[in-house]
Order: structure tokens, then sequence, then C-alpha cells
């Protein structure tokens, strides 16, 4: 893995964040801008932190190169924006980051862990089953196939 420092995120990553999310998207061939609801990343603090979830950044000497979000509902935990910069993928970083997420649900007294991503983005459809999640359905949005994960913590 690189030698990034993963943290929580802080107020002064939203710029940041936002940019490192249109990278990634980018890199998958899916247009930032079809991607519905990103608002939560204007609003890190209300959507994840306040609410009892997590968001974690990956920062590489000032840059951030990964991040990835975590809400809670009772038992049931979901990661949301897992990212990691085109640059950086394959690096460690993305099984860091969910690592730490599964940890923070678990905390949190989850015992179930849902991902979602679109068939499109070839590294998150291989990631997740790669790191103990099955495949549970799929469902259309727009244009985008959606794959629904889930792994028991």
């Amino acid at each position: 893995m690189t030698d990034a420092t993963i943290r929580r995120f802080e107020p002064g990553d939203t710029d940041a964040v936002l940019a490192l999310n249109e990278r990634a998207m980018a890199a998958e061939g899916t247009d930032p801008e079809d991607v519905p609801g990103i608002d939560d990343l204007r609003r890190i603090e209300s959507e994840y932190l306040d609410s009892g979830g997590e968001f974690l950044v990956a920062d590489l000497g000032g840059d951030i190169v990964g991040m990835g979000g975590l809400t809670i509902d009772g038992e049931t935990a979901e990661v949301f924006r897992m990212r990691v910069d085109p640059d950086y993928q394959r690096s460690g970083l993305g099984s860091a980051l969910l690592d730490r997420l599964e940890r923070a649900a678990r905390e949190r007294g989850a015992t179930r862990l849902l991902a979602e991503t679109a068939r499109r983005q070839q590294a998150a459809t291989e990631f997740y089953p790669a790191h103990g999640f099955e495949e549970q359905g799929r469902r259309s949005f727009g244009e985008y196939e959606l794959i629904q994960f889930e792994r028991l913590l």
C-alpha cells in the first residue's frame, strides 16, 4: 500500500473529495454528472458523521487519493462513495478503507454490510466479491444497471 494516511474526513476536505469523485467516476466511464444525488459529498458531516456513520479519506501528503462513507441503520450498514484515485488503484488503499469502514460498522452494532455499484464500474464489481461480498440483486437506474452486494459481519 502507498504511504497514505487513512483518517476521518475534515471540513477542509470537501473540494478535494468532490474532485476525487469526478476523477474516479470519469476513469470508469461514468459521467460524474449522471451520478444521482452527490449532494451528500457537500454535506458529509451531516449525512455521515452526525448521523452515526463514518466518512474516511486516504491522505497522501495533503492530497486526498481515496475515500469511503458508511451509513448505519440499526444492524445494517452501507458503504457509499468508495473511490480511489485512478493513479492509486490496486495499491491496497481501497482494501484499507473498506477494512476501516467494516470495523466502524461492527463497533456501531451492524451485523451486515451493503454496497451497490454500477455494472459498468469494472473495478468495483470485482472489488466487492474479492472482499467477501455476495451479489444480492440488480436494478436499473436510468441507463445504469446497479448491482447490490451484501456481506455479513
